[in-house]
């Protein structure tokens, strides 16, 4: 018995180690296409195979095509709790969790990701000092912010840095930004503030595989001219908020603020002219590459799309209008996420679902075999193996 065990455990080594043989004879185009198809949970594991395979997938050139074939089909990352336990008593919220930054707490964040249809690809659970909030970005990294601070992680590969304390401005999730460059393989961490603050902003950047922990903030002297609701959106290097003249009432929009990365500076944008209540703008996205602002009707049984075709001169295009007459129209928990081939991607949160909107039959798919726990955020995410140097 145990010889026929040496038996098949030889043949099995016999046969990985003809795999690799065969493997490393192909050319490294070749290699490269295979490898990249694959997942990074997949790649992680092929590293540790052998020496050329490591050097392979740490390649910036494989990195780059794994990065652009893994963004044609992003996954979706939820949310599905935030519990954080203060003085000896546990607390939990599908709200925004709100604690005061004196209170010593610890948060643990419950996650998952599927892909388009709905297949699971991972769970897993994060905790942090102090409260904590996300902020979008529809790369391969998302970041935290909280009473501690930043942080980044790759939910792909688990890794997670705590930034560098910011210098004087407090963070929160209404006034930052977080964004990916393709054409600079760069994210950019963006912590502004409002009319009152004296300091201006502070922005981080980083590139793949720098020691993330040891960056440091830059601090820029451009002056907000309104309160920011909300985190940006970024689109063709700039970063874009919902201005408010009130801090009191940032249920109103005032401008659309805007900072230009190459120049460091804020501005303003036109908003959309004619029958426009600044009340009922629901968020910015981008969609199709543009800034996009999204309207909801006064009874919320529409949503109007505005997209900036003309960033220049400010002009605006009502492109798409959806009526949302089926779902609950007690609630407003009814974003879009993304767009792609002619569908529009909502987030119903209110009945825990997503939906395709097709734009041309103007009909709803629902994306079935999701999980049946509810979630308190979800947005997009690529799978990639971008490092944070940790």
């Amino acid at each position: 018995m145990e010889s026929k065990s040496r038996a098949v455990s030889s043949s099995s080594s016999s046969s990985k180690a003809k795999m690799i043989i065969s493997f490393t004879i192909l050319s490294k185009d070749i290699a490269m296409d295979i490898f990249s198809r694959l997942p990074t949970n997949s790649l992680g594991k092929l590293r540790c195979v052998c020496k050329e395979w490591k050097t392979l997938i740490s390649d910036p050139e494989f990195k780059s095509l794994h990065r652009a074939r893994s963004s044609q089909k992003p996954n979706i990352i939820f949310v599905h709790s935030r519990s954080a336990t203060a003085n000896k008593c546990s607390c939990s919220t599908t709200t925004r969790l709100r604690m005061s930054p004196k209170i010593d707490c610890t948060t643990r964040v419950c996650m998952s990701s599927v892909d388009f249809e709905g297949n699971p690809n991972f769970d897993f659970t994060l905790t942090f000092d102090g409260w904590v909030n996300l902020l979008p970005s529809k790369g391969e990294l998302i970041c935290f912010v909280g009473t501690e601070g930043f942080s980044v992680c790759n939910p792909s590969t688990r890794e997670l840095v705590k930034l560098a304390c910011c210098t004087s401005i407090p963070p929160t999730c209404d006034g930052s930004a977080f964004g990916y460059i393709k054409e600079r393989n760069e994210y950019i961490l963006v912590n502004a503030r409002g009319i009152d603050n004296d300091t201006g902003c502070e922005v981080m950047r980083w590139t793949d595989g720098c020691c993330l922990k040891d960056r440091s903030w830059k601090v820029v002297s451009a002056k907000c001219p309104y309160y920011l609701r909300s985190w940006g959106v970024l689109v063709d290097a700039m970063f874009y908020w919902i201005g408010c003249r009130d801090k009191n009432n940032d249920f109103k929009i005032d401008a659309i603020v805007s900072f230009d990365l190459g120049k460091e500076e804020f501005s303003t944008v036109v908003l959309p002219e004619g029958r426009f209540h600044p009340e009922r703008v629901l968020l910015l996205m981008k969609m199709k590459e543009m800034l996009c602002l999204v309207y909801l009707s006064e009874d919320n049984s529409t949503m109007d799309i505005w997209m900036l075709k003309d960033s220049k001169n400010y002009m605006w295009v009502k492109e798409y209008r959806i009526d949302l007459g089926i779902f609950d129209l007690s609630k407003r928990f009814i974003t879009p996420m993304d767009h792609r081939e002619g569908k529009i991607l909502l987030n119903v949160k209110s009945e825990s679902c997503l939906e395709w909107y097709d734009v041309e039959n103007k009909c709803f798919m629902r994306i079935n075999n999701l999980k049946s726990r509810r979630w308190i955020w979800c947005g997009l995410c690529t799978d990639g193996l971008f490092s944070l140097g940790s």
